[in-house]
């Protein structure tokens, strides 16, 4: 697995990179796709649960994780997701999108180690996206490097229980097919995440994109014909340094809170 940057950005530097993507996201008009209805109300998210749809992301929390290091994942994540679609929409932009994802995670405080991005090898005619999600998070956690077994066992775990559990909330459901499915497609990401003993934060991440002329109603849980549909992919360990998120929340915050409607998160799973 390669380090994805060995590049040091300074606080400064981190916090004007920021400021000038959340000028972007401001000036731009909430797109139709994520409109609501009049008189839609959003849902709450208190960080209690242990799983979230965030954006066009499913994640799972393990029941070490504080409520903090929670909102940590879902605000980087969702920013990263925001940012990143609104600059590279179209479908051929699949591999622009995943680097800017990629990098505003780093500026957001995460250190990866990253796959390159690349078009996935269906093993078999038939498959599922939620399968191919974990199988890519599985290949990315057989490959890590400088993390114990037990941690790897507890990411895959939560990834295993995260997308059983996903099955059974049809609001989950609805908020993710909205945020993910495109009319020529459409992507999203499988994330797991862990806070060990010491507060360190190791996130797994799955980076799924696909394009079919025509697709089910639904993206996961259904079965998909492997020759109607091109899928590419990338994925990452992560870990976070807090004293880098520390300097760029109050803007990742800022923006979020004032983009409400364009990064939707709704928790499900068990407390």
């Amino acid at each position: 697995m390669n380090e994805f940057t060995k590049q040091v950005v300074a606080a400064e530097q981190r916090v004007a990179l920021i400021q000038e993507c959340n000028d972007f996201i401001a000036a731009r008009p909430v797109p139709r796709a994520m409109k609501f209805s009049a008189g839609a109300t959003l849902p709450v998210d208190k960080d209690e649960l242990n799983a979230a749809i965030m954006g066009t992301g499913i994640a799972g929390f393990d029941e070490s994780m504080s409520k903090r290091s929670k909102r940590i994942v879902k605000n980087t994540y969702m920013y990263a997701d925001l940012v990143s679609l609104l600059k590279y929409p179209s479908a051929s932009q699949k591999e622009q999108r995943y680097n800017e994802f990629m990098r505003l995670m780093k500026l957001s405080g995460w250190f990866a180690f990253s796959q390159p991005y690349n078009r996935y090898k269906a093993t078999s005619t038939k498959l599922t996206m939620d399968n191919i999600a974990l199988s890519i998070i599985n290949t990315a956690l057989t490959a890590a490097v400088g993390q114990g077994a037990a941690v790897l066992k507890v990411l895959k775990d939560v990834a295993d229980t995260t997308m059983d559990a996903l099955k059974d909330v049809p609001q989950a459901l609805t908020v993710f097919e909205r945020n993910t499915k495109k009319a020529e497609g459409g992507n999203f990401c499988m994330s797991s995440a862990l806070e060990d003993k010491d507060g360190t934060i190791t996130m797994a991440i799955a980076a799924v994109q696909y394009m079919a002329a025509a697709q089910p109603t639904k993206v996961l849980f259904v079965e998909w014909t492997a020759s109607s549909v091109d899928i590419y992919n990338g994925s990452a360990i992560m870990t976070m340094d807090e004293e880098d998120y520390l300097s760029v929340e109050p803007l990742i915050v800022k923006a979020l809170t004032a983009e409400r409607e364009k990064a939707l998160s709704y928790e499900f799973g068990a407390a």
